[in-house]
């Protein structure tokens, strides 16, 4: 593997670039305050001032090879209306993790999975990762579509995975893609 870092990436509709501090408007507008952006997943939505510090500290995380992590820009309007991340990999074993989100406004418009899908192709292309994953709630219907909407098939589920916020333990949904020279 030959990690690249974050690289500006495009597609018809979206722009797939690092955030900036000069994102935290449209972040805290558009996604990362939304609690129903996070209503399945273990964390809460952010506030203001968490989107303030994470922010300042991007231009630091971006330094670094290993991170990848893209601000999802609506090209049409240059809105900020999600993230899509690497969430972990392995480079002895080639594999690596991917996770979003999006805000609920650009929800059904096929955005998640034009990002995942550039990203993805990234990942196996410029990087060379042999396998991407992704996980989500047993209950989030529309990112286990994300996932089969980019090609990745279900390999099980894995229960009382996480914690939520409601107290309980929840199932989680796993999908993979093995690289075409894998197949």
């Amino acid at each position: 593997m030959e990690h690249q870092g974050t690289k500006r990436l495009e597609t018809a509709r979206l722009l797939l670039r690092p955030f900036c501090l000069q994102d935290a408007e449209s972040c805290i507008r558009h996604w990362a305050a939304d609690p129903e952006v996070y209503r399945y997943l273990s964390q809460e939505a952010q506030t203001p001032c968490d989107v303030y510090d994470w922010l300042s500290t991007a231009k630091d995380a971006y330094a670094s090879l290993e991170t990848y992590y893209w601000a999802i820009v609506e090209k049409e309007s240059g809105t900020v209306i999600g993230e899509i991340f690497v969430d972990g990999f392995s480079d002895r074993n080639g594999w690596c993790e991917l996770d979003w989100k999006l805000g609920t406004a650009f929800w059904g418009n096929g955005y998640a999975a034009e990002a995942a899908k550039a990203v993805v192709c990234y990942l196996f292309d410029a990087v060379g990762f042999h396998r991407v994953q992704a996980k989500c709630s047993a209950e989030n219907a529309a990112s286990e579509r994300v996932m089969q909407k980019i090609g990745m098939a279900k390999e099980g589920v894995l229960r009382g995975y996480f914690s939520a916020r409601d107290g309980g333990f929840h199932d989680v949904v796993v999908y993979g893609l093995l690289s075409k020279t894998e197949e």
